[in-house]
């Protein structure tokens, strides 16, 4: 009897130990095992440092002047191939620009101070009007049209900003008033009314000798016409000749002309008959008081006798050096005939006109340069 109570209790314990693990796997079995969720991994985002990435980058009109900076370039010209700039603007608030009118020989230098409005940049200067331009990104500028917005065209109107800051090239043609005094020289400008005093250059040497060996100017201001630039920094009112062209004895500064005389003035030629004559060949004449009228006509120096009755011109058979010029010969020679040929001279606002049969054959603008 013992034995089996012993045996009964031993099965009931066995099974008892056996109810824990046989419901956990149960519960195992019914409930899915949960999902362990793994963060994804952000990929990096490169972008590239290109014109778009730069432009983006000021579209909330983040544009800061805070260096110098240098912005060059070529725009269309309505009567010339081009107008290439060169524009410094310099963190203080001022700028230089230097506008050269391609096969023209002109060169202008025009110093001022710069405003930003918004994106909008405007270079102010109280004797000349520039072009507004707008900023289409820190390297980049385009012009703006009258009314203020960014010209529409398929040609080229926009400025590249320098990789470095360049230094403006000052040179340009000069007219000006040229006095010696004791081995002391000054030359005014005719344009500006600006009078600088000349380096002792290699180049100013000859100038000097010229001036001191013609008995007629003996310490007088004369007109000369030269290739030279201002000196930079504490050079500023210094003037560096890089060519010296000639001296214009009688003639005046261009703004002291009398309306309707042709006297005196040094007048480039701008037209031959309906074509535009080439800049760069400084084509120049002037009539003195004295009947006598002189000149540069591209390659060679001319002379001659004229005279004037009322709008009556006649031009006597003119006189000149033999050189030959391939690029200017030819044109050299219709320039001389024609002014040759001249019989009328009329005075319109600023342009010397010659007629011949009531036909304009010749048209000059005063030399200011």
């Amino acid at each position: 009897m013992k034995k089996r109570l012993l045996i009964s209790t031993a099965l009931l314990l066995s099974a008892c130990s056996q109810l824990p693990s046989d419901r956990q796997t149960a519960e195992t079995q019914l409930i899915p095992p949960a999902r362990t969720e793994v963060p994804a991994v952000a990929e990096d985002v490169v972008v590239e440092d290109s014109a778009v990435a730069q432009a983006v980058a000021t579209d909330f009109e983040h544009i800061f002047i805070d260096s110098d900076m240098s912005f060059s370039g070529t725009l269309p010209c309505a009567d010339c191939p081009g107008i290439h700039y060169h524009i410094n603007l310099y963190r203080d608030g001022r700028f230089e620009a230097r506008q050269e009118y391609l096969e023209r020989s002109k060169v202008e230098i025009v110093k001022g101070v710069w405003l930003l409005e918004k994106r909008n940049l405007h270079l102010v200067n109280q004797q000349q009007t520039l072009p507004a331009f707008h900023f289409l990104s820190n390297n980049q500028l385009t012009m703006l049209d009258l009314s203020g917005k960014p010209v529409s065209s398929n040609l080229n109107y926009q400025l590249q900003r320098e990789s470095e800051f360049k230094k403006l090239d000052t040179r340009q043609a000069m007219l000006g008033l040229y006095q010696l005094q004791d081995n002391l020289a000054t030359f005014t400008s005719c344009r500006t009314g600006d009078t600088l005093n000349v380096a002792n250059t290699q180049f100013h040497l000859p100038v000097m000798r010229q001036y001191q060996q013609d008995e007629r100017y003996k310490g007088k201001a004369v007109i000369a016409t030269l290739q030279g630039r201002r000196g930079q920094d504490e050079q500023q009112q210094m003037l560096f000749i890089d060519k010296f062209e000639q001296f214009w004895p009688g003639a005046i500064c261009p703004d002291q002309n009398t309306p309707g005389k042709i006297q005196g003035i040094v007048w480039r030629a701008e037209k031959l008959t309906d074509r535009y004559i080439p800049q760069q060949l400084n084509v120049r004449v002037i009539f003195d008081q004295n009947e006598r009228l002189y000149g540069f006509a591209g390659c060679n120096n001319f002379n001659g006798n004229y005279k004037q009755r009322s709008n009556q011109l006649s031009v006597q058979p003119l006189i000149s050096t033999r050189k030959f010029c391939a690029e200017s010969s030819e044109l050299e020679q219709q320039f001389t005939r024609s002014l040759q040929s001249a019989d009328r001279a009329e005075v319109n606002g600023d342009k010397l006109q010659l007629f011949k049969n009531n036909q304009l054959i010749l048209q000059f603008t005063p030399a200011v340069n």
